[in-house]
């Protein structure tokens, strides 16, 4: 989800133009719809990608903040991981008498 932080307003960015293919177009569009942000965002993220330009953790410090808390009513890891796996391969092996 974009926010304002994402916009061009909260930070001082440089206008200009460029030619890109049909195909280019068409796949940057949907990125940015998938991801419900600008094209102009999904640009941005694509030459910070190729510069290695941009802060990835500063990033993803954001996305783990963005999503703290989503889930109050979830089991801890432990729990969680219990709950998928089932048995563990002791006590099936021990089922098995090996």
């Amino acid at each position: 989800m974009m926010t304002k932080a994402d916009d061009v307003y909260f930070s001082h960015m440089r206008r200009t133009q460029i030619y890109i293919t049909d195909e280019q177009a068409e796949r940057i569009k949907a990125i940015a719809q998938e991801r419900n942000v600008t094209q102009a965002l999904v640009i941005r993220q694509i030459l910070d990608a190729a510069l290695e330009t941009g802060d990835p953790e500063a990033e993803a410090r954001a996305g783990i903040l963005a999503t703290a808390g989503i889930l109050p009513d979830a089991p801890d890891w432990p729990e969680w991981q219990a709950q998928v796996r089932g048995r563990s391969a002791a006590e099936r092996l021990a089922d098995e008498g090996l």
